[in-house]
């Protein structure tokens, strides 16, 4: 898989979950204005996207999603 681009200023997190799950946490991040963006391949693994100044707050998120077994950090 070729990574997207994270330059300066950003960080990135790669999690693997579920096809149905990909949607989802899209939504959820929806809900998180600027928080992070979303980029897959369809191959069940996802990264995100962020700008650092919010990486705990990304992170903190993560912390929930995975506590509900949604997501695995990778």
């Amino acid at each position: 898989m070729t990574r997207p681009f994270a330059g300066d200023g950003l960080v990135t997190r790669r999690l693997r979950l579920a096809d149905r799950d990909v949607v989802w946490l899209r939504s959820v991040l929806e809900g998180y204005d600027g928080l992070a963006s979303l980029h897959g391949d369809r191959s069940g693994v996802v990264t995100l996207i962020a700008p650092a100044q919010r990486a705990r707050e990304l992170d903190a998120l993560l912390d929930d999603l995975e506590r509900e077994a949604v997501v695995l950090r990778l």
